[in-house]
């Protein structure tokens, strides 16, 4: 599973524009997303149109609005430009593994964990990936942009977390603690 986070090598941009326009509003999907912020994670949870026609998963931005258009011969294309965060998608996973149940409150900085969530409208969705603490607030931890766990406790949007490796013990990449952010 952390090999499988660390993502491709090269994002396959034309064979995900294709993915993305043949997936229905409420189909499960995967998602591998990629950022500096909150390192590689894996979002499995419905579709959900957005207004604009745009297709999100887990409350996150995966691909934009369907566009039509004309192949070398003619043939009408039917593309969804991926988010730039978007590294791999449809993202199929191979191998096995087995998490464990774990308190919320135990994660720290870097583990690797599978957290569910249920949030309106997009229902109930799973983050896979590496936990991340805020600078000097090591109770305030995230999967992806999640949050797992504040001061006040778990979150409420929370189910349930496994663990898959406690940090130090997998591959996947460990951003920073993140940082304030900045708006300019």
């Amino acid at each position: 599973m952390d090999t499988f986070i660390k993502g491709p090598s090269k994002r396959d941009v034309a064979g995900m524009k294709a993915a993305f326009a043949l997936v229905g509003a409420s189909e499960v999907v995967s998602v591998l997303f990629k950022n500096a912020r909150y390192g590689n994670f894996l979002v499995t949870g419905m579709a959900h149109p957005t207004v604009l026609d745009d297709l999100m998963v887990g409350g996150l931005n995966a691909a934009a609005a369907v566009k039509v258009t004309k192949s070398a011969d003619g043939e009408t294309l039917r593309q969804r430009q991926p988010d730039s965060d978007v590294r791999a998608f449809p993202a199929v996973f191979e191998g096995e593994f087995a998490p464990t149940p774990y308190a919320a409150d135990k994660v720290v900085h870097g583990d690797l964990v599978v957290a569910s969530f249920t949030q309106a409208p997009y229902g109930d969705f799973v983050v896979t990936g590496v936990a991340t603490a805020a600078e000097g607030n090591g109770d305030y931890l995230m999967v992806g942009p999640w949050i797992l766990n504040a001061a006040a406790g778990p979150a409420p949007r929370l189910n349930e977390v496994q663990l898959v490796a406690v940090a130090g013990e997998h591959v996947a990449p460990v951003p920073s603690r993140r940082g304030q952010m900045e708006f300019e």
